[in-house]
């Protein structure tokens, strides 16, 4: 009987571990280390005055290599990927509640001197698209 509640509770523990949002990023020949990513979770991207986007304002999600919480907040999530602090693409994924779990799928890849990001997100809010990133607006980013 305890063998059966230990492997019970591994299980719950287990299964917990599944249950929060996931990124995957594939970068088809381009160094993940010049990837980072941000997301604006529950309210609009801030700008300054020049349109650059306000930094401090975003939750680091992706930076060399290393994979952080993505928030569990409903409404306006605005994400930013950067390629090495030189070209950009914004995209809004708009989830309807908080609870809903997604796995998030960017690939990142150059084609004929453009960058490109096929997104796609599975869930309850999925959506897929395909984005080409452009000239970054002059900001400083966060280290």
């Amino acid at each position: 009987m305890k063998h059966l509640l230990k492997l019970l509770l591994l299980g719950v523990i287990l299964g917990c571990t599944n249950c929060g949002n996931r990124l995957t990023i594939d970068c088809k020949g381009l160094d993940f280390n010049d990837i980072e990513i941000y997301l604006s979770a529950g309210y609009p991207l801030q700008r300054n005055d020049n349109k650059s986007i306000k930094y401090e304002y975003l939750s680091l999600i992706y930076k060399n290599g290393v994979y952080y919480d993505i928030p569990d907040e409903y409404g306006e999530n605005d994400w930013v990927i950067n390629y090495k602090n030189q070209k950009q693409c914004v995209f809004r994924h708009f989830k309807t509640n908080c609870r809903h779990r997604h796995r998030y799928k960017f690939s990142i890849f150059e084609n004929h001197d453009t960058l490109y990001c096929i997104t796609d997100i599975r869930g309850k809010d999925a959506v897929t698209d395909t984005l080409f990133f452009s000239d970054l607006i002059s900001n400083s980013t966060t280290d």
